[in-house]
């Protein structure tokens, strides 16, 4: 009989959607009788808590980036955090090897963590940004994803959550100048339930780095304060207090869970979004259509926004000089196109024999 095999799952803190995108990862694992440890530091580590509380939970400290309150200076905030970056990649990727050993680790999982390579075991790399895009600059551009495909193949494979065909993440993630790339379809923690009872006319679902969340959050909350519509509106701030709001219509939390969130979103006739690629990914799994909004200076969510309204799969709105009564009545008047179905058993059909290979 085959020992336990020990997995080690580690996903970015740069946004709560890396963590919340392991999540069937992690079930996945466990089906498959893994023994599985995640490691990520106190926010990403209390997410996957709630759903698995019984796991073995490592601190690894995060990469901590902080944004620019303005679009044009992202690229020189970002800029200016590169030795911090790097830093953080060799610190994690000797506190690899490290816990290889003390936890005699078979196999590690990084999503989106570059330093968590390792020759000693297999070691898989989980990203849909395998060319990152970077608008400003050719030149940057190519030279940023030397360094992205440079650390990509010093993994045994990457997987990626798309699908080769009719891809989610539209040129993100076409494997070009990588060859170890496994498409793994979309990951999603919820579910579609049957029969949901419309309770909101919009669900606002927040998220993402700070300031742009809460620049985002008071704008909508400014336009939304007389409101005759039903509207829930999920801050996205885990263990936040609450903010006052007199308006009966409007319901306002800091936080929801993954099934609070699967049922709000099923209940709500239109959702408003940022464009990050974990929620837009939740949003396929239930087949609700929305309106994104990616954050300013954010090259992923621009491209994702641009993407994904020209495949009439989404509508997306610039941040600033948003005015919500005027996307409202441009999405009530939009053609969406039916939005695509994905092999929900690829995921499975991709972990299984990667663990019959560890045995």
């Amino acid at each position: 009989m085959h020992k336990q095999k020990k997995i080690l799952i580690a996903p970015l803190d740069w946004g709560m959607g890396h963590a919340t995108r392991c999540i069937p990862l992690i079930a996945s694992f466990i089906q498959n009788n893994c023994d599985v440890l995640i490691a990520g530091n106190e926010q990403t580590n209390a997410l996957i808590k709630e759903q698995f509380p019984s796991l073995t939970y490592l601190h690894l400290a995060g990469y901590d980036i902080n944004y620019s309150t303005k679009k044009w200076t992202l690229p020189f905030v970002i800029g200016f955090q590169i030795p911090k970056i790097i830093k953080r990649i060799i610190t994690e990727h000797f506190w690899l090897k490290k816990i290889i050993k003390q936890h005699q680790i078979d196999a590690v999982v990084s999503d989106n963590r570059y330093g968590l390579f390792t020759k000693n075991i297999p070691s898989i790399f989980i990203t849909h940004q395998i060319q990152i895009q970077v608008p400003q600059s050719i030149v940057l551009q190519k030279l940023v994803n030397t360094i992205n495909h440079f650390f990509i193949r010093q993994f045994t494979t990457c997987w990626v959550p798309d699908a080769e065909q009719n891809r989610l993440s539209g040129n993100l993630s076409i494997a070009k100048n990588v060859k170890n790339i496994q498409y793994i379809g979309i990951l999603s923690r919820l579910e579609i339930m049957t029969k949901p009872i419309i309770k909101y006319d919009i669900a606002i679902v927040l998220s993402g780095p700070e300031p742009q969340r809460t620049i985002l959050e008071n704008s909508l909350l400014q336009q939304m304060k007389n409101t005759t519509k039903r509207i829930i509106f999920i801050r996205g701030k885990a263990n936040a207090g609450e903010i006052q709001n007199q308006n009966e219509n409007l319901t306002i939390l800091s936080y929801a869970s993954g099934v609070e969130l699967q049922e709000i979103i099923l209940s709500s006739k239109i959702i408003m979004s940022r464009a990050g690629y974990s929620t837009i990914m939740d949003l396929v799994k239930l087949k609700k259509h929305g309106i994104i909004i990616p954050t300013p200076g954010q090259t992923e969510q621009e491209y994702l926004g641009e993407y994904l309204q020209h495949k009439k799969w989404f509508l997306a709105q610039e941040q600033y000089n948003l005015d919500v009564e005027k996307a409202l009545l441009t999405y009530s008047t939009f053609s969406f196109e039916p939005l695509p179905t994905y092999d929900a058993a690829l995921l499975q059909h991709i972990i299984r024999p990667f663990i019959e290979d560890l045995k």
